[in-house]
């Protein structure tokens, strides 16, 4: 006999709860917009899940964000097999010149740090910086490298891709948690709600919410290693 699976989709998510509920399938898009938000905060709050990506930018050193991002971890190239990351600079210049780089006006320019050791020096200092444009979903990078245009972005996801939609799969640990979020949230926010229902979901979000809490603690081995990192071998 297989395995059942630990994922399940965020459409299976929805036709559980409706079950689960005894709902209707009128309900079935006002609780999947649920459970998509559900998605979004556990991810943003309770689970770590950082998403690693790869991304080439280009010829204006722009590099465009995932459909699914939320918040950014870092932003990084690659040297010997590590990554290491860049340095944010909100002062860059963000505009282009025709879809061009215009240098006269500091457009693409490398910034003058007064030293000049590469992009893992230490102090904030740097040879490559990046900006976000939030208006325009973008990462800028200044200057862009010219031996590598490949940056690795590591982010925060909703956890909810908009380019597969439904097909976003979740991990099963999570569905206890996002069906009192759906039934609360629902309580709270529908005219119609039963507000009485309020504190029970409450109480019952925050068991789901602990009980996840507990799963993403470190194992005993892990424990350990934490230790072992902050010794020092004294020994000569």
């Amino acid at each position: 006999m297989a395995d059942s699976s630990g994922w399940i989709t965020l459409k299976q998510m929805t036709q559980e709860i409706l079950f689960e509920t005894g709902r209707e399938q009128g309900f079935y898009k006002r609780c999947m917009h649920h459970v998509i938000n559900g998605v979004r905060d556990l991810n943003l709050f309770h689970v770590d899940n950082v998403k690693t990506s790869k991304h080439n930018a280009n010829a204006l050193g722009v590099i465009s964000m995932p459909t699914d991002y939320v918040n950014l971890v870092a932003l990084s190239m690659t040297d010997g097999g590590q990554m290491f990351t860049l340095t944010r600079n909100d002062k860059l210049i963000r505009t282009t010149t025709n879809d061009a780089l215009d240098t006269d006006i500091g457009e693409g320019v490398a910034i003058d740090t007064g030293i000049n050791r590469g992009y893992k020096t230490t102090g904030g200092k740097n040879d490559y910086y990046y900006t976000i444009d939030e208006r325009n979903n973008t990462f800028i990078i200044r200057p862009l490298p010219a031996i590598t245009k490949t940056f690795f972005l590591q982010y925060v996801s909703s956890g909810v891709d908009l380019a597969t939609g439904t097909s976003t799969q979740i991990p099963q640990k999570l569905k206890e948690s996002l069906k009192y979020y759906v039934l609360l949230n629902e309580a709270i926010m529908h005219d119609k709600g039963d507000k009485r229902l309020v504190g029970m979901y409450e109480d019952q979000h925050e068991k789901a919410l602990s009980k996840l809490d507990t799963l993403d603690l470190p194992t005993a081995d892990e424990l350990r290693d934490m230790i072992y990192e902050t010794y020092t071998n004294l020994r000569r």
